[in-house]
């Protein structure tokens, strides 16, 4: 799949599932060694508190596009 086969955007739930689909390849790649990555991907799956979680991740990133770069940079 290339970059032109992808949306140029998202939605707040298709990001969320894009980072939630992320961890669990991530997890798999490392066979789960990470409490901390186990306890993520659980949050992510089951915690009521997800979506306000992610909302104010999705604030902070808005607010500085600069926090994390991307390979294309």
């Amino acid at each position: 799949m290339t970059d032109a086969d992808l949306p140029a955007t998202l939605t707040v739930e298709e990001a969320f599932r894009a980072a939630y689909f992320m961890i669990e390849i991530y997890g798999d790649e490392e066979k789960w060694r990470s409490e901390d990555i186990v306890l993520l991907h659980q949050h992510m799956r089951s915690d009521p508190a997800r979506s306000e979680d992610w909302k104010q991740a999705v604030q902070m990133a808005l607010a500085d596009p600069t926090a994390v770069f991307s390979d294309k940079e």
